[in-house]
């Protein structure tokens, strides 16, 4: 299986290609409101240093939400393209599961059963879901949320918690009298291709690939179409 990943869900812009169940390129840059000047580029980008071509790819897998609503629509558009053009498989990977999943790996405390996802929703809030270890991976316990941060405090108290994700460090700040509140390493928390492109593979190779005639990003937030998609070449 050879799988593009796309990663809009926040700041962060990622693509990955992965072949065989082996990272063969990744591109990533951060910055509000680059999705759409820069995503095209880099998906030539990653193509040409893995030595491959579109016609190359069987999948997409793209980072579905809950996020920000421009980068979503941006990255899901893209993937749709693809899919349809091509004829391939699509797989829409929750955001918040892949965060969960990049830590899979790399636990800094393996006393701590449990994994807050969670990204910044602006002013007190953030979007989030708990996830429990287990053998086969991480496994969520509800469906993501869109909560204040005040709210989390009967989520997460009494229990020992890994947090992930870019809104990991406002709720860390607000519960830090929570003992059993540990941060993610830096270099973990944030969104990456990769582990969309892990999580997608896992997702079709169980049956559980999405129609890209219906598939939509989970905002979670109500959202309010404001103008057309502007896609840009070029990196």
């Amino acid at each position: 299986m050879t799988i593009l990943a796309i990663e809009t869900a926040t700041a962060v812009c990622a693509v990955a290609v992965v072949a065989r169940g082996t990272l063969r390129s990744e591109r990533s840059v951060e910055g509000r409101g680059i999705h759409a000047e820069r995503l095209l580029g880099m998906i030539d980008s990653a193509l040409h240093a893995a030595e491959l071509t579109p016609g190359d790819l069987t999948a997409v897998a793209v980072s579905i939400g809950p996020g920000s609503f421009t980068g979503l629509r941006i990255g899901l558009s893209v993937a749709k393209g693809l899919v349809f053009g091509l004829e391939i498989q699509l797989a829409a990977v929750p955001t918040l599961e892949a965060l969960a999943w990049r830590l899979a790996g790399a636990r800094q405390d393996e006393d701590a059963p449990y994994v807050l996802a969670a990204l910044d929703a602006r002013r007190d809030e953030v979007y989030c879901q708990l996830f429990r270890h287990s053998d086969r991976g991480p496994v969520g316990e509800g469906t993501p949320q869109d909560l204040p941060v005040s709210r989390m405090r009967a989520i997460l108290e009494h229990k020992k918690v890994i947090l992930t994700g870019d809104g990991a460090v406002k709720v860390m700040g607000e519960l830090s009298d929570l003992v059993g509140l540990t941060l993610a390493p830096p270099d973990r928390r944030g969104c990456s291709a990769a582990t969309v492109a892990t999580v997608g593979a896992r997702m079709l190779l169980e049956g559980r690939g999405a129609d890209p005639a219906t598939v939509e990003p989970q905002y979670v937030k109500e959202f309010f179409l404001r103008g057309p998609l502007k896609l840009k070449g070029g990196e």
